[in-house]
């Protein structure tokens, strides 16, 4: 397994200035099937910004070699963060020196991930479709109290 600092052949002294953009550009030249994980890389983005993980750094995005070509690790590592404010920023840019935890920008960047804007749009809405179907559920495997809830819904989770 390699990390994608490791994949886009940086040190950590320059990790602040990675983007995502440059990881689609290695998807597209040296992955597995570019065009789902580009797709995958997109929702994991977007899943990121809707639960308030803003430690989506290089060394948190990773992929199996095999020798030859690279192909995606399952996510792994998202913890959200609490929001002391209502804004936030991604580790990792997202289009442009855009950094800032925001839907807008996850469609600004929707052309390097090869997705027209209604499919950027579409995926978007999936993602918190799914994490409002699921959110009691994984709640209440959780355990988590009624209050916890509350607190995490509209901070870390769907922060305005």
């Amino acid at each position: 397994m390699v990390s994608a600092l490791t994949i886009l052949g940086e040190s950590e002294m320059s990790a602040h200035h990675l983007s995502y953009g440059e990881m689609t550009d290695q998807i597209r030249a040296r992955f597995t099937r570019p065009k789902e994980t580009l797709r995958e890389l997109y929702l994991r983005l977007v899943l990121n910004i809707l639960v308030g993980n803003t430690d989506d750094h290089a060394r948190n995005h990773a992929a199996f070699w095999d020798g030859d070509m690279l192909t995606l690790t399952p996510a792994y590592d998202i913890a959200p963060q609490v929001r002391a404010a209502h804004e936030a920023n991604q580790a990792m840019i997202i289009a442009n020196g855009d950094r800032r935890a925001r839907l807008a920008s996850c469609l600004n960047a929707a052309e390097k991930f090869l997705l027209r804007e209604g499919e950027a749009r579409d995926m978007i809405t999936h993602v918190a479709d799914v994490i409002c179907r699921d959110w009691g559920h994984v709640c209440d495997e959780a355990g988590l109290p009624e209050v916890e809830r509350r607190a995490f819904a509209g901070r870390q989770f769907f922060n305005a």
